[in-house]
C-alpha cells in the first residue's frame, strides 16, 4: 500500500478539511507516493520517535502535533527541528499529522478517545468553532464527587501531576472535556451546565475565571488528556488497513512533565 492510501482512510475519519484555520495538518515529511511498510501512531515526533520508526521498520509515522507549525525561514541542520528532519529524510520516514483535525474527529478524535478512556456515556461535543466541533460533554455511570474522580483520572490515565480548581466536595454529575490545551474552555463548559472540566494546561486567568464561575477544573496535564487517542486510532488503521501492514501505537514518552526515570 502507498503512504496515499494510509492517508486516504486516516482522512476518512479525520478529514484535514476540518483542521482550524491556523493549524498545519497533512503529509508534512515524505512522498504520498513512497510505498508503506508500517505504520507509528505517536502523539509528536522526537529523535526517540523516529529511533523507534526506524527499529520497528515503520516508514510513516502519524502524529497528533505537527512536525513543522510556524513558516520555516530557514532550514538548519545545526539546529533541533532541522536535524530532526533531516534524520527523517535520510531514513526515508515520512510524517502525516492530524491535530485539531482529529480533535475534531466524533469517532476516533482525542476527546472520543479520553471518555473512552474514563468510560462516560452520553456524550456530546461541549462547543464548535465554525463548522468544527470540539470537546465533548457527558456523564460518568456513579457521579462521583471530585476527589474519587480525580483517583479515577490518576488510574486511568497515569498524569506526570494533577492540578484541582475550585469547589471539590461537589458531586459531578456533568463532565467537560478539553483534551490537551483545554483550559481556554472553562466558559464553554460552564455555559454547557458542566460540574467538571478535564483539561491540560489551565492558566492562571482561566481558573480564576473558573472559580469565579463556579466551575471545578483538574488539569491532568497536556499530555496525559491527549495520550488515550494514540491507541484509539491505531486500532481504528488496523481494522481498515490490510491485516500485513503493520499498525504499532509508540512506547515513547514524550512528556516533558514526566519524572525522570
Amino acid at each position: 500500500m502507498l503512504v496515499s492510501g494510509v492517508v486516504a482512510q486516516i482522512e476518512a475519519a479525520a478529514p484535514s478539511a476540518s483542521a482550524l484555520d491556523w493549524d498545519n495538518v497533512g503529509l508534512l515529511v515524505g512522498s504520498p507516493e513512497a510505498t508503506c511498510y508500517g505504520v507509528l501512531v505517536c502523539l509528536e515526533v522526537t529523535p526517540e520517535v523516529a529511533d523507534e520508526a526506524a527499529r520497528l521498520g515503520a516508514n510513516l509515522i502519524l502524529a497528533h502535533h505537527p512536525l513543522i507549525f510556524r513558516p520555516l525561514s530557514a532550514l538548519r541542520t545545526d539546529r533541533p527541528l532541522g536535524a530532526l528532519i533531516e534524520r527523517l529524510l535520510e531514513d526515508d520516514l515520512a510524517v502525516y499529522v492530524a491535530h485539531t483535525n482529529l480533535d475534531a474527529s466524533p469517532s476516533i478524535g482525542t476527546a472520543a478517545a479520553l471518555a473512552e478512556a474514563l468510560g462516560m456515556r452520553e456524550t456530546r461535543p461541549l462547543l464548535a468553532e465554525g463548522e468544527v466541533s470540539l470537546g465533548a460533554l457527558g456523564n460518568l455511570p456513579h457521579a462521583p464527587r471530585v476527589e474519587p474522580l480525580v483517583e479515577h483520572i490518576r488510574r486511568s490515565l497515569r498524569p506526570a501531576r494533577i492540578t484541582v480548581v475550585g469547589e471539590r466536595e461537589r458531586q459531578v454529575r456533568s463532565l467537560a472535556l478539553m483534551p490537551g490545551s483545554g483550559g481556554d474552555a472553562v466558559e464553554a463548559a460552564a455555559a454547557a451546565g458542566a460540574d467538571a472540566l478535564l483539561c491540560g494546561d489551565l492558566k492562571h486567568h482561566d481558573a480564576l475565571d473558573a472559580i469565579g464561575l463556579g466551575l471545578t477544573v483538574i488539569d491532568a496535564t497536556h499530555y496525559a488528556t491527549e495520550r488515550p487517542v494514540v491507541a484509539k486510532v491505531a486500532a481504528y488503521l488496523r481494522e481498515c488497513l490490510p491485516e500485513g501492514l503493520p499498525v504499532v501505537e509508540s512506547t515513547v514518552v514524550t512528556d516533558p512533565f514526566a519524572p525522570a526515570g
